[in-house]
């Protein structure tokens, strides 16, 4: 009996490399979402050449027509994403932080010497048009300084983001990344810890 076809990848932008095991007229798709003031992301979607979209979902969705989760839920992690492809035949197993660019790990490598330890994309929360409103930011900390931060679902108001950012215990990365061509689509549902992801790369390089 032929053994499945299996993939492993390390960023999101890999998955249209990956066959279905179900039928060869499945087929993944990303799109990036980041021209307009309506709509920030990164969809992943499965379309099938007659049947059409099969499956999607955006990943850290913000902008003027995308309303937040409510509660502060919690958006699709990884394994929800997997296994979602995995009906779909496609059997992948994702390494979120391996095989980076050079350009990336020297980057995250000045930021650990800054003392910033955890990384995660973080919604902030505002009310100042009197809606809660939620804002998407890639954001570096300082776990000693901001412990609820290590929650994943805890999103903090946009005071107590300013005040991180004044004090010096955390910094929004998400402008110098965006210039720099950098990829975080990787640390969605998770909150990453930057020496272990230097680390894991290191081990990689051997």
């Amino acid at each position: 009996m032929q053994q499945p076809l299996r993939f492993k990848i390390s960023s999101w932008r890999q998955l249209p490399q990956v066959q279905s095991n179900n039928s060869k007229k499945l087929h993944i798709h990303v799109t990036d979402f980041v021209q307009s003031h309506r709509l920030h992301g990164f969809r992943i979607s499965v379309e099938h050449e007659e049947l059409g979209t099969l499956f999607a979902y955006i990943l850290d969705a913000d902008g003027t027509i995308v309303t937040p989760y409510p509660n502060n839920g919690q958006q699709f992690g990884p394994d929800v994403i997997l296994a979602e492809l995995a009906r779909f035949g496609f059997l992948v197993e994702y390494k979120q932080s391996k095989n980076l660019p050079g350009d990336q790990l020297t980057f995250l490598m000045t930021l650990n010497q800054l003392h910033f330890d955890k990384i995660r994309v973080m919604p902030v929360w505002d009310t100042t048009t009197g809606v809660k409103e939620f804002t998407n930011h890639i954001v570096v900390f300082q776990a000693a300084q901001h412990s609820n931060w290590l929650n994943n679902g805890y999103s903090p108001s946009i005071a107590e983001y300013t005040s991180g950012l004044t004090a010096g215990s955390a910094m929004d990365i998400g402008v110098i990344s965006e210039a720099q061509g950098m990829d975080w689509s990787w640390l969605a549902g998770w909150v990453g810890s930057i020496p272990d992801i230097l680390a894991e790369n290191a081990e990689m390089s051997l």
